[in-house]
Parts: C-alpha cells; structure tokens; sequence
C-alpha cells in the first residue's frame, strides 16, 4: 500500500478531529497535543488490528457509537471556562482524541484483516507521522492572528458544538439507535 493512499486514508478519517482540535490546540504548547494525539491514533490502530485480527466477529461495527455519547457528555458537563481551559492534561487530549476518532475502528476492524504484519507496522508508523504533521498544521493555523482572534473569543462554544455535533455523527453513523431499539420493535 502506498504512503499518498494511507495518508488519504489517515486525513479522511481524521478530519474531523482535527477540526474539533483547531478549537483547543490555542490552549497547549506542541508536545501535548502530538502526544495526546499520537497515542489515541496508536490506541485506535493497535485495537483495530487486535480486534480485527482476533476479534472482530465479537465486536460489530455499531459498539463504536458509544464513543460519540462520550463526547456529547464531555461537551454537556465539561465545565470549559477560561480558567480550567489552561489547566488541562494529557487525560483530557487523549480521551477528547480517541472518543473522536472511536469510528475509525468500523474502518479499521475490516481493513486488517488481510493485512500482512508489515503492512501493519508501516500504516501504524504513517499514522503517526501524520500525526505530528496534523498537529504542527493545525497550530500554524490556530497562530493565525484573525483565527486566533476568533477562537480566543468563540473557542470555548465552538469546541461544544463540534463535540456535540462530531457525538451525534458517530452515533448515527453508527447505527446505534438502531440496534438499541432493535429489540424494542
């Protein structure tokens, strides 16, 4: 598989945490959120592989939903004002991360399948370099003076409606509701 073809693969399933991210990237330094992101992309791939390799017959496509109702509760009780917007840590970044990307793993499960293990390693190790190249991106444009500007004053509202409406994409794309009310009908 080529580089240009996992990195389309990469940008298109991660568009929309990189949007969501454009809205928090203004409160941290580089090496917090490369982390953050880094690991939930590594998190995502390697239990993508796992479950696609071992488990995938156990795990449909529609559990990843969940991660979308865990960023509507993050948008709803997360208490984002000025002073705790500074404060925040890894365990934030990364669970705001890998609650985002959840619903890369209904892409990932069926992809590995009949992927060879060096074919793994290689997109694990292109995911994370465009990872980085994601991040360092997004905060040249966050640095921006009328982006910054708009951010500064709209940030804090903007980041809960791209959770909340990134929340309700997963869980419709999911079919959740779906096989919720499945036995109700």
């Amino acid at each position: 598989m080529s580089f240009f073809a996992v990195l389309i693969i990469f940008l298109g399933l991660n568009i929309d945490t990189f949007i969501a991210l454009l809205f928090v990237l203004r409160n941290y330094n580089y090496r917090l959120p490369i982390i953050g992101f880094g690991t939930a992309t590594i998190v995502l791939w390697a239990l993508g592989v796992l479950l696609g390799k071992s488990l995938a017959f156990l795990f449909p496509d529609w559990i990843t939903g969940f991660m979308g109702i865990v960023l509507i509760f993050l948008a709803i009780f997360n208490q984002n004002d000025e002073e705790e917007a500074v404060n925040t840590n890894f365990f934030s970044l990364f669970i705001f991360c890998l609650s985002l990307g959840g619903d890369n793993l209904a892409v990932y499960i069926p992809w590995v399948v009949n992927l060879t293990w060096y074919q793994i390693i290689y997109i694990g190790v292109v995911f994370e370099i465009c990872s980085i190249l994601l991040i360092l991106f997004g905060k040249l444009i966050v640095s921006s003076r009328p982006v910054a500007y708009l951010l500064e004053k709209y940030g804090n509202y903007g980041s809960k409606l791209v959770y909340i409406l990134a929340g309700i994409y997963i869980v419709w794309s999911s079919h959740l509701i779906t096989h919720l009310l499945g036995p109700f009908s």
